[in-house]
């Protein structure tokens, strides 16, 4: 995939669809006096005014979004209470024990997140619709908004279930609640029904937007899930649909699995759909940094200001890893610590009788931690943070509100080629997928051995899936599909199949009376 400048395109788009909206400080003679109507008749405009539901997306880094919500629930991440007491707020233990109110402030944002997407898409094609001669161009960015509207769709009914269902910017009514058996058929006909107009091979333009390749990933995903879902089997739609992204030659894995999170990721051969983000340009930062460092190793990165963030790895989670691989040391930071020059991190641990300070070095325990902590406080050398996002350490980054520059790639070539091998295990077929060759190199590419026929599990293949995708937003379906969501971890109970669906946020089931609420809430 060649990449050229994609991200200062992107921006360029999102910046001209605020400036048009917002309808201040325009150049007169080419805004503020045009209609909507004209401004759509040039095609060349109509990525910039449908950005929104794009730029919308950027909220999924912030710390109470889908991304945090799903770190947590999953068992990858925990948020402790700080050995300074800090981040001991209810609604952090709630997430880890899976005990969650309707009245969870996560658990909103998230909803948030789906609906006021759903509701920007709704705007964007009712606007395009209503515009004048419907041409062939405008079709197309219909069907790519559509497409985006079923991606929102997907995620909140893979977190809720039932979803009150609205396309109709218009609509005035209470929308009505469709169960997921409803909208799962629903969102296949959407992406089914548009797919054909959207572009079919990924350039500079199509970075961070609707795609073919990105539509056959969200169908591939609700097949991979079809039967958690619906009932029913659906292994060999995923085994086709997979095969057919692997087969076009549109993307590949990265020789280094670093490069897909770099500062400048943005010219990662597995993107097929990326949130940009940018310090400069974007409105919603992805600030990880202040979520996940404490006060001590900020200063490693030379950052201005952290919240003394607690969000580490489950340290369950820590302890799959195998020694030799290379992802973990990628991902998180543990162990001893290192400045950016490769020098050894340290820390003052008080005085000696002779007043003299005590220098000791800066190691972090990432396996061997007491699960009382979550409530009680970590200790200063407890848990790993996260790196797997590397930080800027040009003094850019002096608080949470200035955005890290790295890319989020939401949907990445190498979960393509794990769904195509976990669909042939599930149809008996470990030897065929243990063959493949991508299959081979993100094992290798990760210091390890492939696998064997025999090596592959579905247990197995699950570690491989969170090993490889670690923090990457898919953790909690994974573990649902694989029948472990419910089981015992680190500082979480065993739990009872209700919380494979979150509760209806009480704020919105105020707000619409045909929301009804999810059995065991």
């Amino acid at each position: 995939m060649i990449v050229t400048d994609m991200k200062k395109i992107f921006y360029l788009i999102s910046a001209a669809a605020v400036i048009f909206a917002a309808c201040t400080n325009l150049d007169e003679q080419i805004y503020s006096k045009m209609q909507k109507d004209e401004f759509l008749s040039d095609d060349a405009n109509l990525a910039r005014y449908t950005s929104r539901p794009y730029t919308l997306l950027q909220k999924w880094g912030v710390e109470q979004s889908m991304w945090t919500l799903i770190l947590q629930l999953s068992d990858e991440v925990a948020v402790p209470k700080s050995y300074d007491g800090s981040w001991g707020e209810p609604r952090y233990g709630e997430l880890q024990t899976h005990a969650i109110p309707a009245s969870n402030k996560l658990v909103r944002t998230a909803w948030e997140f789906c609906f006021n997407g759903i509701a920007a898409c709704n705007d964007a094609i009712y606007a395009l619709e209503n515009s004048g001669e419907l041409t062939d161009a405008k079709k197309k960015s219909i069907s790519e908004i559509k497409v985006l509207r079923a991606y929102y769709y997907l995620m909140a009914t893979d977190c809720w279930g039932q979803v009150p269902y609205s396309v109709d910017k218009m609509e005035t009514d209470y929308p009505k609640t469709k169960t997921r058996q409803e909208i799962i058929p629903w969102i296949v006909s959407e992406i089914n029904g548009n797919i054909a107009r959207l572009d079919e091979v990924p350039s500079v333009e199509t970075y961070g937007r609707v795609t073919k390749d990105m539509a056959n990933f969200l169908l591939a995903k609700i097949y991979l899930n079809y039967q958690e879902w619906m009932g029913t089997a659906k292994w060999g739609e995923v085994e086709n649909i997979c095969k057919g992204i692997i087969d076009s030659k549109h993307f590949s894995l990265t020789a280094d699995y670093k490069e897909n999170f770099a500062i400048h990721n943005e010219g990662s051969t597995e993107a097929i759909f990326a949130v940009a983000h940018s310090s400069i340009y974007t409105k919603e930062a992805f600030y990880p940094f202040a979520i996940t460092l404490n006060a001590d190793l900020q200063k490693i990165w030379k950052i201005g200001d952290t919240w003394n963030g607690t969000f580490m790895g489950q340290p369950d989670f820590m302890a799959t890893y195998d020694p030799k691989d290379t992802r973990k040391a990628a991902s998180w930071l543990f162990g001893q610590v290192y400045d950016t020059n490769g020098k050894q991190w340290t820390y003052v641990s008080g005085n000696d009788e002779q007043g003299k300070p005590i220098v000791l070095p800066y190691i972090l325990e990432d396996v061997n931690i007491d699960e009382s902590k979550y409530v009680n406080g970590l200790s200063r050398l407890d848990g790993a943070r996260i790196i797997k996002w590397p930080y800027q350490s040009d003094g850019t980054l002096t608080s949470y509100q200035i955005s890290m520059e790295n890319d989020f790639i939401l949907m990445r070539y190498a979960d393509v080629v794990l769904m195509y091998v976990e669909a042939l295990v599930r149809q008996n077929r470990a030897a065929e997928a243990a063959a493949v060759e991508d299959f081979k190199t993100i094992r290798t590419r990760a210091g390890l051995q492939p696998m064997t026929a025999a090596d592959l599990t579905l247990d197995n293949l699950l570690l491989e899936r969170q090993h490889e995708l670690c923090m990457e937003g898919w953790s909690r379906q994974d573990l649902i599909r694989f029948g472990k969501y419910t089981r015992q971890w680190w500082a979480k109970p065993a739990c009872d199949d209700h919380v494979k669906l979150l509760p209806i946020p009480e704020q919105m089931r105020g707000a619409n009376p045909n929301l009804g609420q999810n059995l065991g809430y």
